[in-house]
């Protein structure tokens, strides 16, 4: 088996492999590379093993050199999913192999994989975080007839209301304006704009931008990811003060017409931390929760690292960074966040 480095010369063969693979998403496509590479500064390191010339699997990895935090392997970090796409047990040992060596030479002490799909290696798991997609079986007729009684009656208030909703890539400073100003108020620094800016660049028709606006004000919006088959909420965002008018309802109920329209299979709501009040929130779209198997690679620890906001560890942090300006937020937010996959 011979494990390459993707390069301009085999992404090609990467990109097909990602497509055709039930097990991958589309942030496993090489251009997300290019995106986090060019907004973030942190190396990738995609690995690709082949037999006889054929790809039998594909392994996404960005190694996060950080001030702050010290040197991890993630794949993916600041997109929905990541990790090991392959053909069986004896390539993932190949490419993890591969990836350990590389990972621990740059100073790794740990990879974490964001598995959509389990592992076949028996490394240490996570129940932390859950997906919740909808089927789009019916179209969106039959869709909004299995939605909740109160998100029905939540869409048709926000319809009420005034709220229209837009889509249009023109929507971004927007988006990112209300998106910087909620994760303030969560006590979470913010990624750089140049984040979006890059995935738009590399995805014009895979990422878009929802807006929606109430009285010619916009008060909510959202980045979408979509493949052929599946619409993937990644970022969402609203003024706390106009939730009452129901916006994001009115924005994912348009996102799923969309998808609905250009053929998608499933909408991903997204990951949430188990039983937390966005997975709540989820549940009453109708759809099916199940645990994402994050699996760690161990280097040179003996306990899976805690880096995330449930860690009881950064509340003060947390608690300090709601009380920041919130054009200093952000300012500072972007270079710590970097550090945050």
């Amino acid at each position: 088996m011979n494990i390459q480095l993707l390069s301009s010369e085999n992404e090609a063969a990467w990109d097909d492999y990602a497509i055709r693979h039930a097990d991958a998403t589309v942030f496993h496509r090489a251009g997300w590379k290019r995106v986090i590479e060019r907004s973030m500064g942190h190396p990738g390191l995609y690995l690709m093993a082949l037999d006889q010339g054929r790809v039998v699997g594909i392994y996404p990895l960005f190694i996060l050199a950080t001030r702050l935090f010290g040197t991890m392997g993630v794949s993916l970090p600041f997109v929905g999913y990541g990790g090991l796409v392959t053909e069986g047990p004896e390539v993932e040992r190949a490419l993890t192999d591969e990836a350990g060596a590389r990972a621990r030479a740059a100073g790794c002490r740990s990879i974490e994989l964001r598995q959509l799909h389990p592992l076949r290696l028996e490394w240490p798991t996570t129940d932390r975080k859950v997906v919740t997609t909808i089927p789009t079986d019916g179209g969106a007729e039959q869709m909004f007839s299995r939605l909740h009684q109160n998100v029905r009656n939540k869409i048709r208030k926000a319809v009420k209301n005034g709220v229209v909703v837009q889509e249009g890539a023109e929507h971004l400073p927007e988006f990112y304006a209300i998106y910087s100003r909620n994760l303030r108020d969560l006590g979470t620094p913010v990624i750089t704009r140049r984040f979006f800016e890059a995935a738009l660049e590399t995805f014009p028709g895979q990422v878009r931008v929802y807006r929606a606006l109430r009285e010619g004000r916009t008060i909510a919006a959202k980045v979408v990811v979509a493949d052929a088959d599946t619409c993937h909420f990644v970022w969402s965002a609203s003024l706390r003060e106009e939730l009452c008018h129901a916006p994001v309802h009115a924005m994912n109920w348009k996102a799923i017409e969309d998808a609905c329209q250009a053929g998608c299979k499933r909408i991903d709501l997204g990951r949430s931390t188990t039983e937390s009040s966005h997975h709540d929130f989820k549940k009453y779209w109708g759809g099916e929760s199940r645990t994402l198997p994050w699996a760690y690679q161990l280097l040179g620890r003996s306990d899976i690292p805690g880096l995330n906001k449930e860690n009881r560890s950064f509340s003060l942090a947390i608690a300090l960074w709601k009380r920041l300006p919130l054009g200093l937020s952000r300012i500072l937010g972007p270079p710590i966040a970097r550090c945050l996959p």
